[in-house]
C-alpha cells in the first residue's frame, strides 16, 4: 500500500500510467480516490496519474487537526513537490475543487491547469448551516447510515436518481457511503466552515475548465459561473441532466471534454 508522509500525516496514494505530463486528482467529501476510477483508467493511457486520499478520509491518516481547506491545500502542494515537482494538471471534485482553487491561487508554479467539478469560491451559505450541523451531529452519534439516502440526493442529480437503468450505479456508491466511519464528521465540519477565497481567484494564472452539472444541488450553477467569471483563463461547460458528481454520472462525456481541454492547454490555446 503506497503511503507518503506529508506535513506530519500519512497519506495513501496511487500512481498509474506513464507520460510526459502528470494529472493529480483530488476527491470530494465522502468519496475517496476511488471516485476517480473511471478517469484513472482513461487518462493513464496518456498521462502519469496520481490519486490520493485526503487526510481524515479514506485510507489516509485520520488526524484530528489539519482538516481545514487551507491546510489540505498545503498538503496537496507538498504532495506535488514530492511526487511531481515539475507541476501537474490538477482536477478536483467538490471539496477537492475547493482545495484545487486554493492550490492554483497560492502555488501557481505547481499547477499547469485546473479541471473543476462542483466548485465554489464562497463560504457555505448560512441558510444551509443548520441542516449541515444537524447531519454532522447525527452522524457523530449514529454513523452515516441514517443520512445515506440524503447523501445520494446530494451527490446525484434528479435525472440520474429517477433512471432505473442507473440503479446499480447509485447502489455502488451508496455502499461506499454506508461504510464511512463516524470520523468523517471532522472533514465534513471543516468543509462546511470554509472561508471565501473569491478575492484570490484573479491570482490563478493556469487555464481552467469548470464542468458544472445542471442539476447540482449543493453547489448551484451561479456559484460555478461566478468562479469562471473571476478567473482570467476560465471556461465553463454546463452538463444537462446531471447533478454534483459529473465525473461519475457522465464519465465518458467528462473524460472526452477534459482530454480535449488538456490537448488545448498543451497546444497553448487552453480551449
Amino acid at each position: 500500500m503506497p503511503e507518503i508522509t506529508i506535513r506530519g500525516a500519512r497519506l495513501y496514494y496511487e500512481e498509474t500510467g506513464t507520460g510526459p505530463e502528470t494529472i493529480l486528482f483530488i476527491h470530494g467529501l465522502m468519496l475517496a480516490n476511488e471516485s476517480w476510477e473511471l478517469q484513472r483508467g482513461h487518462f493513464e493511457k496518456t498521462h502519469r496519474v496520481i490519486t490520493y486520499d485526503l487526510r481524515g478520509q479514506g485510507r489516509s491518516e485520520h488526524t484530528r487537526g489539519g482538516l481545514g481547506l487551507d491546510s489540505l491545500a498545503e498538503d496537496a502542494a507538498e504532495l506535488l513537490r514530492a511526487l511531481a515537482p515539475e507541476g501537474a494538471h490538477v482536477a478536483g471534485f467538490s471539496m477537492g475543487a475547493f482545495i484545487a482553487l486554493r492550490l492554483g491561487a497560492r502555488h501557481p508554479a505547481l499547477v499547469r491547469s485546473l479541471t473543476l467539478i462542483g466548485v465554489s469560491a464562497d463560504a457555505e451559505s448560512w441558510g444551509k448551516m443548520p441542516s449541515y450541523a444537524a447531519m454532522i451531529a447525527l452522524v457523530s452519534v449514529a454513523g452515516v447510515g441514517p443520512v445515506a439516502p440524503r447523501m445520494m440526493q446530494i451527490l446525484f442529480g434528479r435525472s440520474i436518481l429517477a433512471d432505473p437503468a442507473r440503479a446499480p450505479l447509485i447502489a455502488r456508491w451508496r455502499a461506499v457511503v454506508d461504510d464511512l466511519p463516524k470520523s468523517i464528521v471532522r472533514a465534513a465540519a471543516a468543509s462546511a466552515w470554509r472561508k471565501s477565497v473569491a478575492g484570490e481567484l484573479a491570482a490563478i494564472t493556469a487555464p481552467v475548465l469548470i464542468m458544472a452539472g445542471e442539476e447540482d444541488k449543493p453547489v448551484p450553477l451561479h456559484h460555478q459561473q461566478a468562479v469562471a467569471a473571476a478567473i482570467p483563463q476560465a471556461q465553463i461547460e454546463v452538463v444537462p441532466l446531471t447533478g454534483h458528481a459529473v465525473m461519475i454520472e457522465r464519465p465518458a462525456l467528462f473524460n472526452a471534454r477534459m482530454a480535449r481541454f488538456l490537448d488545448g492547454v498543451r497546444a497553448g490555446a487552453g480551449i
